[in-house]
């Protein structure tokens, strides 16, 4: 029978293995945000024709891009998503002799950067013409390759 701190020891060591995930250890996952993403009811106060320049970007502050449209100004609002997911099947053997010396991995993931844009546009007078969330590539979801679609 062996002691209860040994089996403790072995837990402690395996669990700390599993919790290096950025540092190289057998799980390793990144999520990285650029700009605070906006939801529906964060624009919900824009109404179009009534609402003006200085009333949303007092409440959204400055824009991530400015567009000149025909009559106006459009301001953009992007964010940005990006997630990375991976599982290295080889990195217990880099503990076994001569294996360790050895190539030895054997990693499966997925990663993508997705993006989100909130467009108001503005007439000549900065009064709202419309406000909408334009279509953007979603971010990565966490399936593993090659059960989820390469890069998914």
């Amino acid at each position: 029978m062996r002691a209860p701190g040994a089996l403790l020891l072995a837990g402690a060591l395996i669990g700390g293995g599993f919790g290096l995930g950025g540092c190289g250890g057998p799980i390793g996952w990144t999520r990285v945000t650029v700009n605070q993403p906006l939801r529906p009811q964060d624009v919900a106060f824009i109404v179009p024709h009534q609402t003006t320049w200085d009333e949303v970007t007092a409440r959204l502050g400055a824009p991530d891009q400015l567009v000149r449209t025909g009559n106006g100004l459009a301001l953009n609002y992007v964010s940005s998503d990006g997630k990375s997911f991976g599982v290295n099947f080889g990195w217990p053997l880099g503990f076994i002799t001569p294996i360790s010396y050895v190539p030895h991995d054997f990693k499966l993931g997925g990663q993508g950067v997705g993006s989100r844009t909130f467009q108001v546009a503005f007439d000549a007078h900065d009064i709202v013409v419309y406000a909408r969330f334009l279509p953007g590539a979603p971010a990565a979801r966490y399936r593993v390759w090659p059960f989820g679609g390469a890069g998914s």
